[in-house]
C-alpha cells in the first residue's frame, strides 16, 4: 500500500491559484447549502467538516464571494481506506481512526463533495480537483460518491470509475502511475 505525506502549504498555495480558500464556519455552511441544492442530497454539517478540518488541515475549501463553489476532502488513514472499500466509512462523521490527521501518512483521499453553482465556479472546481489529485495525491487511491449524473460525468472525465462494494454509488481511482505523476 502506498502512502503520501501531504504538503499542506503547497496544497493551500495551489488551491489559492484556483481561487479556493479555507472556509470559515459561515462560508462552509453556505457551501454545504449550495451542495445540497445542486445535488438534492443532504450533506454533512459544517460542524462535522470543521472537526475534520481541525484534525487534517485540508478538509474545508470554498471559492467565490458569495460562495459559489465548495470542495470537501478527507485524507484517509489505512483503516479509513479499508472502511471506504468495505462500506463502513461514515462520510458525514467519520471515525477518528479513519482520518489521516495532519503530519500522518495519508493512505487515500475521500472527496465529500465538489460542486460549483456557475460555469466559472465549476471550472475552478474541476481544475483544482485535477491538479491537486496529480500533484499531491497521485500515489494513493481517491474516492467519491456519484451523487448526480453530472457528478458521475465529471468524475469519469477525471479518470474515476464505479467501484463495486463499499459505499453506495462509490467511484474511485487507483494510485496514478509514476509517469502520469511526472506529467503534471
Amino acid at each position: 500500500m502506498s502512502e503520501v505525506f501531504i504538503d499542506y502549504a503547497g496544497l493551500a498555495r495551489r488551491a489559492g491559484e484556483f481561487e479556493f480558500r479555507k472556509a470559515s464556519f459561515a462560508e462552509l455552511d453556505a457551501g454545504l447549502a449550495l451542495a445540497e441544492r445542486l445535488t438534492g442530497q443532504a450533506m454533512a454539517t459544517a460542524a462535522s467538516i470543521l472537526w475534520i478540518e481541525s484534525l487534517t488541515g485540508m478538509a474545508a475549501w470554498v471559492t467565490g464571494d458569495p460562495v459559489d463553489g465548495v470542495f470537501i476532502t478527507v485524507p484517509l488513514s489505512a483503516a479509513g481506506l479499508a472502511a471506504v472499500r468495505d462500506g463502513s466509512f461514515v462520510p458525514a462523521w467519520p471515525s477518528l481512526a479513519h482520518i489521516c490527521c495532519a503530519g500522518e501518512a495519508c493512505a487515500g483521499v475521500y472527496i465529500g463533495v465538489y460542486a460549483g453553482a456557475t460555469k466559472e465556479a465549476r471550472r475552478r472546481v474541476m481544475m483544482a480537483a485535477g491538479i491537486t489529485r496529480l500533484e499531491f495525491f497521485a500515489p494513493v487511491p481517491c474516492f467519491a460518491r456519484g451523487a448526480t449524473e453530472d457528478g458521475k460525468r465529471s468524475m469519469a472525465s477525471l479518470g474515476f470509475q464505479p467501484v463495486e462494494g463499499g459505499l453506495p454509488d462509490l467511484w474511485g481511482q487507483d494510485p496514478l502511475p509514476a509517469a502520469q505523476e511526472q506529467a503534471a
